[in-house]
């Protein structure tokens, strides 16, 4: 059988697929063999990984991801992590993994964070343009009066 992970290149500040920090044979069985529960699971944590960065990226640099496409990949990437997960042991999850989760959570946390950030830019532009619109609509017949002074509090 073909190593899982021969294609994926090592991580780099551009959307690069992620790599396996770890060598394969820290989570070795005891004949030398990596468990094929923990090579699905490291498969779906380095797939959602790129995609993640791969967005990540497109935020920083200041562009519109496709959204969709972005969307549509993080749910099956979290659909595959979701059922290797559900393979692998929890008490059989070493300290190499765990830090590998660890990362993965960190990675999604600044992920978070941006989105976050791009949402409320784009709810504040929304804002701006809805009161446009409302002001350049409106003839002011229902409006209610415009205050030059604030009432004191």
């Amino acid at each position: 059988m073909d190593e899982p992970f021969a294609a994926v290149a090592p991580p780099t500040e551009a959307a690069a697929p992620t790599a396996l920090p770890v060598p394969l044979d820290a989570w070795s069985n005891p004949d030398g063999s990596t468990p094929i529960e923990v090579l699905a699971l490291l498969k779906a944590i380095a797939r959602l990984e790129q995609v993640v960065d791969q967005e990540t990226q497109s935020l920083r640099a200041g562009e519109t991801p496709a959204f969709e496409d972005l969307n549509y990949r993080k749910s099956h990437g979290l659909l595959e992590l979701t059922r290797a997960m559900r393979l692998v042991d929890p008490l059989s999850i070493g300290d190499d993994l765990r830090d590998r989760l660890e990362s993965f959570r960190d990675q999604l946390e600044r992920n978070r964070l941006l989105l976050k950030t791009h949402l409320d830019a784009t709810r504040e532009i929304s804002a701006i343009l809805t009161a446009a619109i409302r002001d350049a609509e409106s003839d002011g017949t229902y409006a209610p009066p415009q205050r030059l002074w604030t009432l004191p509090q």
